[in-house]
């Protein structure tokens, strides 16, 4: 665990972060002298924040929840477990169907913190695309592949009522 208490990252404070995880730190490659690593906040959401960090020939996001409304402030307050729930969601549907989750690379429950792979240009927001008028002939036949091995896969058609309560679902 790189810090002990939750603390809000910034682009400088992020790299510290990675640094203290062996793990990301390996994936960025910066035991090397010459990483030359940099790192921009992208985030456009009204919750998180979203860092990529990058480098020549690596790169990975660092997406962290906080514990407010992004856009608001402390005043509206949310729960950093959310990141949790989305951390175990994103290994599960990546089991499930790998080609259509980005890899998750690290989750850290006190920093309410994933770092997950970096999808590079062409990959855009869904949500920005469609309201750009971009098409994606195969969009509607990979959503049907991803919600339904997610859905059944998940699902008490699939598990015994026994191994879908072990496992939480």
């Amino acid at each position: 665990m790189a810090f002990l208490e939750f603390r809000r990252l910034d682009e400088r404070s992020v790299v510290e972060y990675v640094k203290s995880v062996p793990a990301l730190s390996s994936k960025l490659k910066l035991e090397l002298p010459d990483h030359n690593l940099t790192v921009k906040e992208i985030g456009d959401g009204n919750l998180n924040f979203v860092f990529l960090l990058s480098n020549s020939d690596h790169s990975l996001i660092i997406k962290q929840a906080l514990p407010y409304i992004r856009c608001i402030g402390e005043s509206w307050p949310l729960t950093k477990d959310r990141a949790y729930f989305e951390a175990t969601a994103l290994e599960e549907q990546g089991r499930l169907t790998p080609h259509h989750v980005p890899q998750l690379y690290h989750f850290d429950p006190t920093m309410s913190l994933i770092a997950m792979r970096y999808l590079p240009p062409p990959h855009i927001i869904l949500r920005k695309a469609l309201i750009a008028g971009i098409q994606y002939p195969l969009l509607a036949r990979h959503i049907a592949h991803f919600m339904a091995n997610t859905f059944f896969f998940t699902s008490l058609l699939f598990h015994s009522t026994l191994d879908h309560k072990r496992q939480g679902k």
